[in-house]
C-alpha cells in the first residue's frame, strides 16, 4: 500500500466516523429524545388542553403506527431519490412537527403531528442504518450499537430537561424549543457529517473494515455486493426473516410495555421500584447494543439467534421474581437482549443480502419490528384480561422467544465477512 493510499484510507475513515456521530446524534436527539419529551409532557397537556389521557397519549401510539407503515415505503423512496435527499428532509419535517406543536389547541391537529413526525422519524432511523451498514463490516454490529448510545444519553438528559420547560415556559413553549434544537442541529449534522457510501470515493466497507479477516479484499478488488431486492424477495427465507423480525418486536418491545405494571400487581416491591426496573431495562440495554453487537460481528446470525433466545430466558425470569436481588437478575438481562434487538436490523440485512439492497431490506425489517411490536402490546393486553393474570401470556411470549430463535438458525449469511461454506 503506498503513502497516498494510507492518506486516503485515512479519510475514509474519518468519514466514517462523521456518519457515527451523525447516528449518535439522531437516535440520541431526533428519535429518542423527542419520544421521551412525550411522556414527560402528557399530564401537562392532558390538564392544560382538557383532553382525556387515552386522547393525550395516543399521540405515541398514532406515532408508532404511522412509522410502521412508513417502514414498508422507506426502501422505494431511498432507492428513488437518493439516501440524503430523503434523510435530509426528513430531519427537517421532525424538527417542524415537533416545533408546530406550539400551535396545537384542538386534538386533529396534534394527531397529524403525531402522523407526519412518525413518518419522518422512521425515514432517519432507517437512512442511519443504511448510512452505517454501508460504512462498516466486520464492526458493523458493534458501531451501530455506539451510534445507538444515543438514545441512553438522551435519557439521561430530556426527561429532566423536560421537566425544567414544563416549569419554566409551558409545554407548548418546550416542545417547541425541542423542534428548533432539531432543526437547526441535526440539519447541520446530515448535511456535513454523513456520507452515504464508500464506492463514492472508490472504496468499499471490506476494504476500510477487514478486521481480522485475512480474505478480505485488496483496495480495487471487485467484491459481490448482494443480489438485486427483486431476486430474493418472494424466496423462503426472506418470508421467515419478515416473520422472524415481527416475532422479535413481540418478545422485546412487546414485553417492555408491561415491566411496570407486573411488578407492581404482582411482587410486593412497590411502584417505585416498577418505575425503577423501566428505567433499569432502558439504561442496560446501552450496554446490551454494545455486548450484542460485538457477538453479531463474531457470530452473525447465529448471534442474533443467540439474542432471541436471551429474550425468551428474560421472560421465564419474571415469574421468580420476589425480592430485590431477582428483580434486578430480571432487569438486568431484560435489559442486555433489549439492547441486541434494537441492534439486530442492519446486521440481519447486510449480512443475508449484502449491500446492494440495503435500503429495502432494512426498510422492511424495521416496519415488520414495529408491527409486531404493536400486535404483541395488544395481543399480551388481551392475554392478561382474559386469564386474569401475566402466567399464560409470558409463558406464550417465552415460547415464541425459543421458536424465533430456531428460525434464526436457519438464516445464512452469506455476505457476512466471517462467512465460510460448509465443505470450503
Amino acid at each position: 500500500m503506498t503513502g497516498g493510499d494510507r492518506v486516503a484510507i485515512g479519510q475514509m475513515r474519518r468519514y466514517a466516523w462523521m456518519n457515527i456521530i451523525a447516528g449518535f446524534l439522531i437516535w440520541g436527539i431526533a428519535l429518542a429524545g423527542v419520544s421521551m419529551m412525550m411522556p414527560i409532557m402528557y399530564n401537562t397537556i392532558s390538564q392544560d388542553m382538557g383532553w382525556t389521557v387515552t386522547q393525550t397519549t395516543s399521540f405515541m401510539a398514532i406515532k408508532s403506527a404511522v412509522s410502521a407503515l412508513g417502514g414498508l415505503f422507506a426502501g422505494g423512496l431511498f432507492v428513488k431519490y437518493g439516501l440524503k435527499r430523503v434523510f435530509v428532509p426528513s430531519v427537517v419535517i421532525v424538527g417542524l412537527s415537533t416545533c408546530l406543536l406550539y400551535f396545537v389547541n384542538n386534538l386533529p391537529v396534534y394527531y397529524v403531528l403525531a402522523a407526519i413526525s412518525g413518518f419522518a422519524s422512521i425515514l432517519c432511523l432507517i437512512a442511519i442504518q443504511v448510512t452505517l451498514a454501508q460504512w462498516y463490516s466486520a464492526s458493523l454490529g458493534r458501531i451501530t450499537g455506539i451510534a445507538m448510545l444515543g438514545g441512553a444519553v438522551a435519557g439521561a438528559i430530556v426527561p429532566m430537561a423536560t421537566s425544567f420547560g414544563l416549569q419554566h415556559y409551558g409545554w407548548h413553549a418546550t416542545a417547541a424549543i425541542g423542534g428548533v434544537i432539531v432543526l437547526v442541529f441535526l440539519t447541520l449534522a446530515v448535511l456535513f457529517l454523513v456520507h452515504e457510501t464508500p464506492e463514492a470515493y472508490g472504496y468499499t466497507a471490506e476494504e476500510l473494515d477487514p478486521g481480522r479477516n485475512k480474505a478480505a479484499p485488496l483496495p480495487g478488488q471487485p467484491v459481490d455486493h448482494g443480489p438485486d431486492f427483486k431476486s430474493f424477495l418472494k424466496t423462503p427465507q426472506f418470508a421467515l426473516l419478515i416473520l422472524a423480525t415481527a416475532l422479535s418486536g413481540v418478545i422485546s418491545n412487546g414485553i417492555n410495555e408491561y415491566i411496570p405494571l407486573f411488578i407492581e400487581r404482582h411482587t410486593d416491591l412497590g411502584s417505585y421500584v416498577a418505575a425503577l426496573g423501566f428505567t433499569i431495562v432502558i439504561v442496560i440495554s446501552g450496554l446490551g447494543k454494545i455486548l450484542f453487537g460485538w457477538v453479531f460481528d463474531r457470530f452473525s446470525t447465529r448471534g442474533v439467534a443467540l439474542c432471541w433466545a436471551v429474550c425468551g430466558v428474560a421472560v421465564l425470569l419474571t415469574f421468580p421474581v420476589a425480592g430485590f436481588a431477582t428483580f434486578l437478575v430480571f432487569t438486568i438481562v431484560r435489559g442486555i437482549s433489549h439492547g441486541g434487538v434494537v441492534v439486530q436490523a442492519p446486521v440481519l440485512a447486510r449480512h443475508i443480502y449484502g449491500v446492494k439492497s440495503l435500503p429495502q431490506v432494512i426498510s422492511l425489517l424495521n416496519a415488520s419490528f414495529h408491527l409486531g411490536a404493536s400486535a404483541g402490546i395488544a395481543a399480551i393486553g388481551v392475554g392478561v384480561d382474559l386469564s386474569g393474570g401475566f402466567t399464560l401470556p409470558f409463558v406464550a411470549v417465552a415460547v415464541i422467544a425459543f421458536l424465533t430463535a430456531v428460525l434464526g438458525l436457519r438464516f445464512v449469511p452469506k455476505y457476512w465477512i466471517g462467512y465460510a461454506p460448509k465443505g470450503a
